[in-house]
């Protein structure tokens, strides 16, 4: 096992390769060994003593990849210290909007113990979607819009690199798990 910690993510759109590369940026800047991959090109998992993994929300339901990714990793992840982080709504989230989790990820993710799991608002730009879903947008006057919160994701980075900072409180490298 090496010092890095993984910011993994699977996105539709970028907006949420975004988020993964700002909350990789704020653990670097805080000293932390970071390597910031795509869900798909990640490898092995005992290279990492912790990970950060993200995946776009969309119409409600987690990225197929994030399934198999979670559920294909569930005995390495439960072994260190995680955090999971879902983007999607491209609209200003409400204070204290929380994650859903869909069913079928409801166990996995109840076995690995995530210490937090975050949600963050997305962005949706004209080049993410073909002519005629902008063309549906205009009429709906669904604006394109940047609704990533920068000082959220920051805030919630910064609290990872303090938890990664801690000694563990329990044998399988974690924390007290933080309801979300």
């Amino acid at each position: 096992m090496s010092d890095e910690v993984l910011v993994a993510y699977a996105t539709r759109h970028e907006s949420t390769r975004g988020i993964a590369a700002a909350i990789a940026e704020v653990l670097g800047a805080a000293g932390v060994a970071v390597r910031l991959e795509a869900l798909d090109a990640v490898g092995d998992l005992r290279a990492f003593r912790a990970a950060v993994i993200g995946c776009t929300v969309f119409a409600g339901e987690w990225m197929p990849g994030a399934h198999h990714f979670l559920a294909a990793r569930e005995r390495q992840l439960e072994a260190m210290p995680v955090w999971l982080f879902a983007s999607g709504p491209a609209e200003p989230l409400p204070d204290g909007t929380t994650v859903e989790v869909p069913a079928a990820l409801i166990s996995v993710i109840e076995r690995i113990g995530p210490r937090d799991v975050a949600l963050f608002a997305g962005s949706l730009q004209p080049h993410h979607i073909g002519v005629g879903l902008r063309i549906l947008a205009r009429l709906a006057r669904s604006s394109f819009t940047e609704h990533r919160d920068w000082t959220a994701v920051e805030r919630w980075a910064r609290q990872i690199a303090t938890e990664l900072e801690t000694p563990a409180t329990d044998g399988r490298g974690r924390g007290p798990v933080k309801e979300s």
